[in-house]
């Protein structure tokens, strides 16, 4: 059932309740949207499932007992949805398990949300900035050093203050696979990142994770988001990973070459302002289901 509800969500957004509570009224319309938009949901809930793959997979050859996952919907947003979650019910034995447990979901949604919006690009167009001037509230995706670069290299050059991209639906999961990617990257208490972290440096990160933290509060003067993200982090999430055992071998190198990878992966995926619009950010109605999906937060 959340299944099937995120998928309308991803395809409609707010338009969801016009389905339920009116749907012969926005019948043709209803129809117009969902022919443009179900590339973005399918490819999306593709991402977002594998993530949740790459956490459930490891788990269950570690024999946890592990939830499948559960998806969010979220029809009040841009986005549509809060993403998945699986729930593992025991402890993990050790940092070595949970490293693998750790990496394996923003690895899996890496790697997919490259190709989808690269791919997503070469159907998308260049619009005039200024051709949007007297519209209100028109929703403008950030860029991180990735996404622009190869906006440029796709469909460029062109100059961004005068320049839009009118994104494909497929481009727009990828940008969208890539925040969350990014997100769940971050080096603190129980998002992937502090996994990760956690895992390859052990215990001796709780002497700089917290300065860490106090550099990422600095990140609220350029988007509301993050002040939001650090308030998540610290009641929440909270900043420094619960205590796991150390394991019996060594991560050994490749997996601190993988983790390293994918820490550098964040400085490239980040982004500064994620969502804007022409008049106000688009943040309360994230907000609010921000902290439904938070009560629920393990992977």
């Amino acid at each position: 059932m959340l299944l099937v509800l995120t998928f309308l969500t991803l395809t409609f957004k707010e338009g969801t309740w016009a389905i339920l509570f009116a749907f012969n009224e926005n019948k043709k319309l209803l129809e117009e949207i969902f022919w443009r938009e179900y590339p973005y949901a399918l490819s999306l809930l593709g991402i977002l499932f594998c993530h949740e793959m790459g956490h459930y997979i490891p788990a269950r050859i570690y024999k946890l007992k592990t939830t499948l996952p559960y998806f969010i919907p979220m029809p009040f947003s841009p986005v549509g949805t809060m993403g998945a979650v699986i729930q593992i019910q025991e402890p993990i034995q050790d940092k070595k398990k949970l490293f693998d447990i750790g990496v394996g979901g923003p690895f899996m949604s890496l790697i997919l949300s490259v190709p989808c919006w690269i791919a997503g690009l070469y159907f998308s167009e260049l619009a005039n900035l200024a051709d949007f001037a007297h519209q209100k509230n028109i929703l403008s995706f950030g860029d991180s050093i990735f996404t622009y670069y190869t906006g440029q290299w796709v469909l460029g050059p062109y100059d961004p203050m005068t320049t839009t991209i009118l994104i494909h639906p497929l481009a727009k999961a990828g940008w969208v696979g890539l925040l969350v990617t990014a997100i769940n990257l971050f080096p603190f208490g129980q998002l992937d990142g502090g996994h990760i972290v956690y895992g390859m440096f052990g215990e001796k990160y709780r002497n700089w994770i917290n300065y860490l933290f106090f550099a990422f509060i600095f990140l609220g003067f350029v988007s509301i988001t993050w002040v939001i993200w650090g308030f998540i982090i610290f009641y929440l999430i909270k900043v420094e990973h619960p205590y796991v055992p150390d394991a019996e071998e060594d991560l050994g190198w490749g997996r601190r070459i993988l983790g390293y990878f994918m820490l550098a992966s964040l400085i490239f995926i980040f982004i500064p302002v994620p969502l804007s619009s022409g008049e106000t950010m688009l943040y309360e109605d994230i907000w609010d289901s921000l902290q439904k999906i938070m009560e629920s937060q393990t992977y």
